[in-house]
């Protein structure tokens, strides 16, 4: 007898929906950190103030921009930091009319020169003009915030993924909640742009083991049979984060503010501490089976039933045996063995790389860019992440129903599809552009999620864990290429970063169809085994 006969035994109760719904929610806040830089180092509109012309409480748009301001042709938009040198007695004598309106004649068209003060369309507050991150050639301070959040990540993950099977999940699940909400909240008191930086770090590092250590928690806390419904569940509160955290920026346009209202809830976790159980695989490995069996007992009181006696001794029998198993680990030097050996596994490994790294970089490139989008940036970001709820929902039919290859290969399509479309809409067409780029984000949000899955049924289980960090790995290289997206738009056009995540993401849905049908075959548990699928 093992956990998953005994969990099937007892059915789902409301002991377990309760802890779940718990998880869920740690899960929504754990979506704030790797995305609040999205919020906290959005770019503002803003143009230069020109006094021979502006008022005491002057406002953005004006007759007589175009006169006074020079336009980026990229853009459509006055520039931020130039402006027309001003003529202080124009020959003309059409200088400045008695109602101060700028009139033609009064500036250089033909000489350009930097400004330092501005004029903001909105009475928003980000890092921009907190700290003074003003002109285009500043613009890679916004964008290296979004590196730093990445690179806290691609530290934070194998570190805690290693605190997690020392210390257990409930640990990360705790402490990843509550260090995040301490970094975040100091974040917000930042005095300059590097304190800044430090604490966007020590805040992504902490909260980055967070949704995978919750996520197994909640999984291994259910019967085999509710794991489906309750991924898919558990799941679709992560986006949630996101569209509150874009709602609150909506209403509140303080960065600072709006940090601490997001981030102080993280401490509320420290009050479910005491409900929510440590992971009972985790448990198990570590021989606590009194541990075991009081959580057991509570989930068995739950649904109605007790646990029998014999539970405890077959849950130490198992533990023996898994034991055994354990010892028979290959060694680092075998490993890399199996996988040279092997030229289908190899290529396997690289296309399978190749697609994490699209995926990410799409996925987080399309939340960061939807800010850039026409339209209202916090809208726009809200609708771009609500639709990962749908995108969930529709998966989990679609993988009940159609191949594995089928649903990876054409949800990439769809995203590509999308997003070259995108660019071929003219820009009267608000809606229509708006409606493929959710789209484009609807399919490569099911996309990413199909390929967890597939990920961990194409290796073999004596390599399914550690091929699925190296592919994995890849994918945190695209987390740190998305937020210079933002970047490319600025400098070479907001069609670019569109353009690539369309190319990118139909070449991995052509490479989706050298992968093996995984759907309702047993999970390979040899290299050899894994060979044969490419032969089926």
């Amino acid at each position: 007898m093992d956990l998953d006969e005994i969990l099937n035994d007892f059915g789902l109760g409301t002991y377990q929906v309760t802890v779940c719904t718990i998880i869920g929610l740690v899960l929504m806040y754990s979506n704030i950190s790797p995305l609040s830089y999205a919020i906290t180092a959005s770019d503002l509109k803003y143009r230069c103030e020109i006094p021979q012309c502006d008022t005491d409480n002057p406002s953005y748009n004006q007759d007589w921009l175009n006169l006074a301001i020079p336009v980026n042709n990229r853009t459509n938009e006055p520039y931020k930091c130039l402006k027309y040198h001003y003529i202080p007695q124009n020959t003309n004598k059409t200088n400045i009319s008695a109602n101060s309106t700028c009139m033609q004649g009064a500036f250089n068209v033909n000489r350009k020169e930097k400004c330092n003060k501005w004029v903001f369309d909105e009475m928003e507050r980000t890092i921009v003009n907190d700290f003074g991150i003003m002109c285009e050639e500043n613009k890679w301070k916004l964008s290296m915030v979004g590196t730093v959040n990445s690179v806290g990540q691609f530290v934070g993950i194998p570190l805690s993924g290693y605190i997690s099977d020392k210390y257990g999940r409930k640990y990360i699940f705790i402490t990843g909640t509550v260090l995040s909400a301490i970094f975040g909240t100091i974040k917000s008191f930042a005095a300059n742009y590097y304190s800044f930086l430090v604490f966007e770090y020590l805040d992504s590092m902490a909260s980055s083991g967070v949704y995978a250590a919750t996520f197994v928690l909640a999984i291994e806390f259910v019967s085999p049979k509710s794991r489906v419904l309750v991924s898919t569940v558990v799941g679709c509160f992560y986006p949630m984060g996101a569209v509150i955290m874009g709602f609150t920026a909506y209403v509140i346009l303080d960065w600072r503010i709006i940090v601490r209202i997001l981030y102080l809830p993280g401490l509320l976790v420290l009050g479910a501490a005491w409900y929510v159980p440590e992971s009972l695989r985790w448990l198990q490995t570590e021989n606590r089976v009194a541990e075991v069996a009081k959580v057991l007992s509570k989930v068995a009181e739950s649904n109605g039933k007790t646990i029998p006696d014999c539970v405890k001794d077959a849950l130490v029998v198992n533990i023996k045996a898994n034991g055994n198993t354990n010892k028979n680990q290959m060694t680092c030097r075998k490993l890399m063995r199996e996988i040279f050996d092997s030229k289908e596994l190899l290529l396997r490994i690289i296309n399978c790389s190749f697609c994490w790294f699209t995926i990410t970089l799409v996925y987080y490139g399309l939340s960061l860019t939807s800010v850039e989008f026409s339209g209202n940036k916090y809208f726009n970001f809200m609708l771009v992440n609500a639709v990962e709820l749908p995108a969930s929902l529709t998966l989990w039919y679609v993988m009940e129903n159609f191949s594995r290859r089928k649903t990876q290969a054409y949800s990439f399509f769809f995203s590509g599809i999308g997003c070259i479309m995108v660019n071929l809409i003219s820009e009267n067409y608000t809606w229509m552009k708006l409606f493929l780029f959710l789209s484009s984000k609807f399919a490569i949000t099911m996309s990413f999620n199909a390929m967890y899955v597939y990920t961990a049924e194409m290796f073999p289980t004596e390599l399914r864990m550690t091929l699925f960090g190296i592919t994995s790995m890849f994918g945190r290289m695209g987390v740190m290429f998305a937020p210079q997206m933002t970047l490319l738009s600025a400098y070479f056009g907001q069609y670019v970063p569109i353009l690539l995540f369309g190319i990118l993401s139909i070449t991995a849905g052509a490479l989706s169809f050298f992968f093996p049908e995984t759907k309702d075959r047993k999970l390979p548990d040899t290299v050899k085994q894994a060979e044969f699928e490419v032969e089926i």
